[in-house]
Parts: structure tokens; C-alpha cells; sequence
């Protein structure tokens, strides 16, 4: 049996869109108020941080920008082949513009400042974003694909082949909210693997800033998570 986990490049935060640039064309994270977390049972696995990834894609009237976010330290656990919880936490003060291809360096910058800013994620006052799983279950849905140009690394901006339905409690500046997603988990003796992407409302977490008026901040952001934890 093959097992799921959650989260893959959250941040996509911004950015509004109207004629040019949409939010991907990806699965949306149902979102709902923040659920009890059973108690842990399994053995623990580490989340390998050098070989994890978080992307996250923004986009609004003008455009797009694409950017990462680390994970500082994170576990899963197990029974046999089957995940049974699990935390992760997001580094916000990682959070780097890297694109799209092509874009000023300066430009990239100063977005990055604002993205980090009370306007945004306040990483000053929270540096760090978690996620904690509250279910886990097979995925029953109907599976489509989709790809994009703008992911820099995964590209393609649904999971394929989703093994499970994914659910947990986000938190991000202070407000905890749960989200359930597909995902896709493959699960062995000593490690877990596990791939998601979503798009997300970021209003939900009061990120608000609208953007300028003629180029205004889409809500939805989109994360594509890919995780790898081991014994």
C-alpha cells in the first residue's frame, strides 16, 4: 500500500490576474477550520531538508513570478506501509523570487522584501509556517493532468497519479487553518516519498494586499510540495 503526505511549494502568494496570467490550472485545497490531530503513533522518519522542495508560483494582471520556500525540520510516521501523521515546518525567512526565467535580480529582490513584509507573510513576526496532518485516506477522485511552463522544477501542476487525500492544519502568521489536497506517496521500508500541488486562497490566512490598481494580486497561490523523509 502506498502512502501520502502533504505540502509542496506553499507559497504561492500573490498576485492577482485578470486577462494575461492565471493561477495554474491545478487541484484546489479544500479549506476549512483547524481539526484535531490524533495522537502520534508509527515510527518516526526524518524529513530530509536537502531533499525536500517547496515551490511556490503568484500570479497577477502582468504576469507571474515563481519562488521557494525551505523546510527547517519536519517528520512522518508509519505503520508498516502506511503513513499515519506527521508535521513539517516552512523557513518564510528562506522565502527567495527566483522567477520566472529572465527576470531582474533587482526586481526579485525587492518583491522578496515585500513578500516578507507586514503586507504579507510579517516573517519578521512569523518566521515560521507549519503544517501538521489530521487524516489521511484513499484517493477517490478523478485524476487530471496538467502542465505549465512557469513551475521551474516539477512542472506539471497536478499530481498525476494521486494515491491519497491528504488533510491537515496550516498555520501561517498565527491563524491555523485545515486543507485537505491529493497526493501522491510511495512508501518503503526506511523512507517515504511524497509529492502534492495545490492552489490555495490566501485570503484565508488575511494576506490581503490587493496589488497596484492596474495590476492587481490573483488570490489563489499555488504550492508544490515534494517531500522525502528517512529513518
Amino acid at each position: 500500500m502506498k502512502n501520502l503526505i502533504p505540502v509542496y511549494c506553499l507559497s504561492g502568494f500573490l498576485i492577482f490576474v485578470a486577462a494575461c496570467s492565471n493561477a495554474p490550472d491545478a487541484d484546489k485545497a479544500a479549506t476549512s477550520e483547524a481539526k484535531d490531530v490524533a495522537a502520534a503513533t508509527g515510527s518516526e522518519l526524518k524529513v530530509d531538508t536537502t531533499a525536500s522542495k517547496i515551490e511556490w508560483i503568484g500570479t497577477k494582471v502582468s504576469g507571474y513570478h515563481t519562488g521557494t520556500i525551505h523546510i527547517k525540520n519536519g517528520v512522518l510516521r508509519k505503520i508498516g506501509d502506511s503513513i499515519t501523521g506527521g508535521n513539517f515546518v516552512f523557513d518564510m525567512a528562506s522565502l527567495v523570487v527566483s522567477g520566472p526565467a529572465g527576470s531582474d535580480p533587482k526586481a526579485n529582490a525587492k518583491l522578496e522584501g515585500h513578500l516578507k513584509s507586514a503586507d504579507f507573510f510579517d516573517v519578521g513576526k512569523s518566521p515560521e509556517a507549519t503544517f501538521e496532518i489530521t487524516s489521511i485516506k484513499p484517493f477517490t477522485g478523478v485524476v487530471t493532468d496538467s502542465n505549465d511552463v512557469r513551475q521551474e522544477s516539477i512542472s506539471k501542476y497536478r499530481v498525476s497519479n494521486p494515491t491519497h487525500s491528504i488533510a491537515g492544519n496550516l498555520t501561517i502568521k498565527g491563524i491555523t487553518k485545515n486543507i485537505e489536497f491529493p497526493a501522491q506517496v510511495s512508501v518503503g521500508a526506511n523512507s517515504v516519498d511524497a509529492l502534492a500541488k495545490f492552489n490555495l486562497d490566501r485570503r484565508q490566512w488575511n494576506i490581503t494586499y490587493p496589488g497596484k490598481p492596474d495590476d492587481l494580486i490573483r488570490n489563489e497561490i499555488h504550492l508544490g510540495i515534494a517531500l522525502k523523509a528517512t529513518k
